[in-house]
């Protein structure tokens, strides 16, 4: 099943449910997933979330605090997409800019830092 702001992928033979964030997490998005997961969860699937997560977001809380009423919040696995910790990616947009500024161009400074082009992309457009 695909959406705009998620994409669900259900594996029966491990009893795992993938759900990858394209965008940002909001309320809207996580109350929407909860109602396409409530099967899943009475039938005790293991919930994947694989996106750009930030597990102190209000909204993730809101839905591990729905699934711990059903005891089942221990079953759900957060892979964040992120490469880098904040820090991390201002320190590295600092290289990119530098490298840039040198006279780089987009591919060199990819595989310099080993860093998608498209992420090089993003972050000088900003």
């Amino acid at each position: 099943m695909a959406y705009n702001e998620y994409s669900i992928e259900v594996k029966p033979q491990s009893k795992v449910v993938e759900i990858r964030f394209a965008s940002t997490i909001t309320l809207d998005i996580i109350e929407d997933v909860l109602n396409r997961l409530k099967g899943y969860v009475a039938e005790n699937y293991q919930i994947k979330m694989i996106g750009y997560i930030n597990k102190q977001s209000n909204y993730l809380r809101a839905f591990m605090l729905a699934l711990s009423l059903f005891g089942n919040e221990n079953r759900v696995i957060f892979e964040n997409k992120a490469r880098f910790k904040r820090a991390e990616r201002r320190l590295m947009r600092g290289k990119v800019r530098e490298l840039r500024d040198e006279g780089y161009n987009v591919k060199q400074i990819s595989e310099r830092l080993n860093i998608p082009l498209k992420t090089i992309y993003r972050w000088l457009k900003d």
